[in-house]
Order: C-alpha cells, then structure tokens, then sequence
C-alpha cells in the first residue's frame, strides 16, 4: 500500500476535513480566561474558569468536566494552566486572586497545593506566568504577579518550587506574563506593568530591562501591562507582544502590537497605537509568521478604551492586518456580553486556532486545519526515544501489519512492516523536533496515535 493511499484511509479514520473557507464557531460558551492543549493528545483540552474551576475536555471541545480546585465562592480567574510534556498527567494552574499554584498528576481530574506564599501573602500568576523549559520538560519557571516580582522554578515537575529571583519593584509593580525563547533557552522574557519587559540570559537569575519603542526605556505609560510575548515558531529571533490599558485617562500613546527582530533585544510598536490588547500567538504559514491578536478592555461597563470584541490577523509578520468581523460573539453563564480576548492559542497539530475569551472558548479553522485529529481516545500508546519506536503495549494485531509515521501535514515519512507483538521499531532516519502521528493497520483494523518528539 502506497503511503498516498495511507494518507487518504488516515484522514478518513480520523474525520480530518478540508476547509475552502475561514470557519469561526463557539467551542463552549464559559468564561475562558486560558486554553491549555495537551502536547501529545490534542483532543485534551483544558479552560480556565473562575471561581477555581477548570475545565476539560477529552474530545475536542465536544463534552465538558468541570473540576473544582477549592471554595466556589470566591471571584478568582483561572489564567495560567500548564500540561507537562515530560507527564501529560501534571497540569500546573495559577491565576488572577488564585493564590499559589495548584498541581495535578492525574490528568487534571483532582489538584493539590504544590506552592504558597509561607505568610499566606497573595501570590498570583497572572497572565500564562507558568512555562515549562521546552528543553527540560518538568523544569518550570512561574512569574509572580503580587506583593513582591519573585520568579519561582521547579526542577520535579511542578512537585516543590524555590524563589531564583526577583524583579525591583521600584521599576515595577506587577509581572504579567514569562516566555521562554525556544531556540536559547537560557534566554526569558518577563512582561510587566508600566509597558516593561525584562530579559533573562542565565535561566531567570537576573534581569535587564529592555528597550520598548525604539532604543528607549521610557515607559509607553504608567498604566500599561505586557500580558503576552510570543516568539516565531519560523524564525526564532523575530518576536510579537502585546499591550493592555488599563485607564481612560492614558490612551494616546499607549497599548498596541510590539515587535523585536533581534531576540528581544528591543521591541518597537509595529501598529494599533491606542488600542488595547491582551493576547497574541502567531503560527507559521506559507513561510511567513501569520499573526493573531485579540483586544481587551479593563471591566463590562462603557468605557472609551479601543479593546473590546478587537480581533486582527496579519498573513506576513504585522506588515498588513485585517479586522476579523465574523466571529459569533454571545454571552457567557454569567450573562457577561464584553468580548475581551484573552488567550490566543495555535495548535501545531490540528492548525486550529482556538480563542479563550469572555463570552467562551472559540475556535478557528481554514485549509491548514486539515491535519487528522482523533475524537475517540488512542487505541494505541507509543513514545520516541532516539530514533527508535517504543510501544508501551504491544499491538495485538496479527498479519501483515504496518507503522505509518505521518508529520503534521500529512506526509507519510516512514512505512514499516510489523511483527506480531512488536515493541520497538527503530527508523531508518530520525524524526526531527516535532509531533507526528502513529498509524499501525493491518487490512482489517488501524490503531493511532500521536507523539512529540523533543
């Protein structure tokens, strides 16, 4: 069988669709401050909720489990989630009034305290202010967002934590957001209020302050936060960021987009001067970033701040935008209408785009959204190591079986004959950083899977 063949039977198991046009449709209609895919099985999926809960999905967003992490009677945002890709089983969450962090080994299916503040002062991580090292899976980095800047790190996945350092609150009173570039992972960025972001060359031991707006420090205002700063899966030195305002008294000259070409060694506002945003991702797409930002107002009452229901798409890196206008906004169980966006998220398998924000959890789709994703959990469990193949539990089929190892386009890179009870396959050439589907099928039955490669 020729691997065009296994591609075509691939995406028929799995209901991949080929869309002609742009598709936006409402996943779940909750208050969703984050979403949080699982590394190695995209139909997982994980929103932050208010009032310490979490929810999750196991199939796309099709049906929901709410998990609760403590009293349901406080007003706390769940904004930062982590799923470890040394153990998809550990979810890290923090928040906005959320205090500490809270930590799971069973998929998200109960939490437990894993850090607090030892005077029980408040300790909030405020916008995706917990990553985990994509060099390290299990080594974490948290950014606390109150009472003091300290940056925390967990060496065991998320189990303990120690304080590695601290940001001087006298240039800073609040720490939004921390990015890892992935290309040097010893470089960080910390995005902070007053329109500051700080940058890392030792894994978070100290910090400098970097030029914003042209080689200067001066501050965009005040007022102004940096809630996300998100790096080119394409070229690695080239960075996108984002700024929020959060008074009606100092718009002009302050929110817009951000821009660095050189690591993040400066960033200039590349565009949407007065105007308020909160999230940005960015994906790559006909060899160039295509970029997404969703804009964001401070409460649900009227207010003359540019933000609310913004959402803009650049296909070539910020040089051009369009306004996103046909998304179907509605209401969230709390009745709350404002159309703040808080999180954008690419997934680099599925090529959706999914948007957290207040009215719910919304997902984007086009031509790259083609990439088979199951509905139904994996018949089939495997992981890489160094070039070789291993199936945590040998398939049952019998016959003349075959391993199919697909990249996230759909391309067949290898095609190898099984035998029975086989455990490990080793490749003929190795996989390069990445995810890829698994594929074992015989003539009568087919088994997948996906894997991320590091």
């Amino acid at each position: 069988m020729t691997c065009r063949v296994l591609i075509g039977i691939l995406c028929c198991l799995l209901s991949a669709t080929r869309l002609d046009a742009q598709v936006w449709r409402v996943v779940h209609p909750v208050l969703s401050h984050t979403i949080v895919i699982n590394p190695n099985e995209p139909r997982k999926l994980y929103i932050g909720n208010w009032a310490n809960q979490l929810l999750r999905s196991n199939d796309m967003g099709k049906s929901w489990y709410t998990v609760e992490m403590g009293d349901l009677g406080v007003p706390n945002a769940i904004t930062s989630v982590g799923v470890s890709r040394a153990d998809t089983g550990v979810i890290l969450a923090g928040g906005y009034f959320f205090d500490g962090i809270k930590r799971s080994s069973n998929g998200g299916a109960t939490f437990e305290r894993a850090l607090n503040d030892s005077n029980n002062a408040k300790m909030w991580f405020i916008s995706e202010a917990i990553v985990e090292d994509p060099s390290q899976p299990g080594t974490w980095y948290a950014a606390r967002g109150s009472q003091n800047n300290g940056i925390w790190k967990s060496t065991d996945n998320g189990t303990t934590w120690d304080s590695i350092s601290a940001i001087q609150t006298s240039l800073t009173s609040r720490l939004c957001t921390i990015t890892i570039r992935p290309d040097s992972t010893n470089i960080m960025y910390v995005g902070a209020k007053g329109g500051m972001i700080f940058r890392s060359s030792d894994r978070g031991v100290t910090w400098n302050r970097v030029p914003v707006i042209g080689d200067r420090f001066s501050i965009i205002s005040d007022d102004s936060e940096i809630p996300k700063i998100v790096f080119s899966p394409r070229e690695p030195l080239t960075g996108y960021a984002v700024v929020a305002i959060t008074l009606e008294t100092r718009i002009k000259g302050n929110g817009g987009v951000l821009k660095t070409t050189n690591g993040g060694g400066s960033w200039d506002r590349i565009g949407f001067a007065d105007t308020s945003f909160w999230a940005v991702d960015v994906r790559e797409r006909n060899g160039k970033d295509e970029v997404f930002i969703g804009g964001f107002r401070i409460n649900n009452t009227a207010t003359v701040i540019k933000g609310d229901g913004f959402v803009y798409r650049s296909p070539d890196g910020g040089a051009t935008w369009s306004q996103v206008t046909d998304i179907p906004w509605g209401k969230n169980e709390l009745d709350d209408t404002i159309r703040n966006v808080w999180v954008i998220r690419c997934d680099e398998v599925s090529k959706r785009v999914y948007f957290a924000t207040t009215p719910g959890l919304y997902v984007y789709e086009d031509e790259l959204s083609s990439v088979a994703v199951s509905d139904t959990p994996a018949s089939l469990h495997a992981r890489y190591d160094n070039g070789t193949i291993v199936f945590t539990e040998a398939s049952d089929m019998a016959g003349n079986t075959t391993l199919s190892v697909f990249n996230v386009l759909g391309e067949c890179l290898h095609g190898i004959s099984l035998s029975p009870g086989s455990q490990e396959v080793h490749l003929p050439t190795p996989l390069a950083r990445g995810r890829y589907i698994l594929r074992v099928a015989n003539s009568f039955q087919a088994q997948t899977t996906t894997i991320c490669v590091h």
